[in-house]
């Protein structure tokens, strides 16, 4: 699936694996659900998504009969379409859905009877555990406003022993500064006894951001407690220094050895999330800043056009620039004859752009990647080598951890081998130096492991002549 100018499209592909005895304990229960790790679409800015297995139905009328959702989390400002499989391979289960999430929440489909999921003639547990695979897209509406992005990550071990003995005070995580934002820290807090309301006691989590320079930021996070299988995914906004909090869970239940919060002698907890700014500047191409001398020169002899508008150029810089389009100019087809052409799958803005770079290859600094990226998908398909060169440099300049992982894939499909080694060098120096990465999980395994392997052997760099 192809994505147009003003829209993104994120493949997909994960699983989430629960435990048979995890999932027996809610097999009675009312509305009863575990949630599996939260994954970030990683060319979609702050989209959260998980699955979500309801063994007993998620209300009376789903009783007795499991349910699978896929959940989506982030901004309830946009609509994300999905397209979609889900899939037990062991069972031979599998269910489609297609389906517009117009704000936060689940969709998802029936499994089969309560009884039929747990009874092991049915296979949809081995070893103990059940696999769910998801495959599919999600596609979403590009911004209107350029989004200044930075991943955030952290592990806080906290000591049983500090816990007990902090019962009323709050616990303050190692403030950590965002480079790409102007004065901008996080940190996280935690309240092991706080009381709401005449309720039982309670474990809260904080997230706290110190706001700097800036008027505006967003947070989308998830925090894990993986020994107690705990996963809980949040969005907010703040407008100033502030915090938000989260139940982690009942304050006896944090200290009962039962529930697995703690493990030996610690209390662990995963933080993964992007912190994302509004830039309130239009890309090179909203703007047309772009060089127009071709427009300025006269004797076009070609034009080409894209739905109700045209695009007059020469048809020499055509040919120079694509061996496809001289192979077609060349060839005695109705283009050639006509003097035109239609193209049909790339919108007029990606389409005009390309046609600047054929006149002058100079990209300006304010293009944003997904302009990059649009321009580079129409270069590839005319191979417009040297559009296709500048682009790659580009994009190798524009590489960070918030962009990483989408670059990967994309350097990937168009076997784009100098910024797919520029993507896996940044990775490891991110891995060595414990820089948070944006979308991580999505990364392929293989991928994972070439990078660990290549952390094992020594590099020796030979940049100059040396004689002995």
């Amino acid at each position: 699936m192809e994505a147009s100018m003003n829209e993104i499209i994120c493949p997909f592909e994960t699983e989430w694996k629960f435990q048979k005895a995890d999932l027996m304990a809610l097999k009675e229960s009312e509305n009863g659900f575990l949630k599996g790790k939260y994954f970030y679409a990683f060319n979609i800015l702050g989209l959260q998504y998980y699955i979500k297995i309801c063994p007993n139905g998620d209300n009376e009328e789903s009783r007795k009969v499991t349910w699978i959702f896929l959940n989506l989390n982030g901004s309830n400002e946009r609509k994300i379409a999905a397209e979609f499989t889900q899939s037990v391979e062991s069972a031979d289960y599998s269910e489609s859905v297609n389906y517009v999430y117009e704000k936060i929440g689940g969709y998802g489909s029936t499994c089969c009877k309560t009884a039929e999921f747990f009874d092991s003639k049915n296979k949809y547990f081995v070893n103990g555990e059940i696999t769910i695979k998801v495959k599919g897209t999600f596609k979403a509406k590009r911004p209107l406003i350029p989004i200044i992005s930075s991943p955030i990550s952290m592990q806080w071990k906290i000591k049983e022993e500090i816990l007990k003995e902090s019962q009323n005070e709050y616990l303050y995580s190692k403030p950590i500064k965002v480079a790409s934002f102007s004065g901008v820290e996080y940190y996280f807090l935690i309240f092991p006894n706080e009381i709401e309301d005449g309720k039982p006691p309670q474990t809260f989590l904080y997230l706290k951001i110190k706001m700097g320079n800036e008027k505006k930021i967003e947070a989308v996070c998830d925090f894990s407690v993986d020994s107690a299988n705990l996963n809980v995914g949040f969005e907010c906004v703040f407008e100033k220094s502030g915090g938000w909090g989260k139940s982690l869970c009942l304050t006896d239940d944090l200290f009962d050895p039962l529930k697995g919060f703690i493990v030996d002698g610690y209390l662990t907890i995963n933080f993964n999330g992007i912190l994302l700014i509004e830039k309130n500047e239009c890309s090179a191409i909203e703007k047309n800043q772009m060089t127009t001398s071709f427009q300025n020169n006269q004797n076009q002899d070609f034009t080409i056009i894209i739905g109700e508008k045209e695009i007059k150029v020469h048809k020499q810089v055509l040919m120079d620039a694509s061996p496809v389009l001289a192979a077609m100019l060349e060839s005695g087809l109705k283009e050639s004859t006509e003097n035109k052409m239609t193209v049909l799958d790339f919108s007029f803005e990606i389409v005009e752009a390309a046609i600047k770079l054929c006149y002058n290859r100079y990209i300006p600094l304010n293009f944003t990647l997904e302009d990059a990226l649009s321009i580079y998908r129409f270069a590839d398909k005319y191979q417009m080598k040297l559009i296709m060169d500048s682009l790659e440099n580009f994009l190798i300049e524009k590489l960070s951890s918030s962009n990483v992982v989408q670059l990967v894939y994309f350097s990937k499909e168009f076997a784009i081998k100098k910024l797919h080694q520029s993507c896996v060098d940044l990775l490891i120096k991110c891995s060595k130096e414990s820089t948070p990465v944006y979308g991580s999980k999505s990364l392929d395994k293989d991928l994972l492991a070439m990078m660990f392997l290549s952390t094992l052997r020594s590099i020796d760099v030979t940049d100059n002549t040396a004689f002995n």
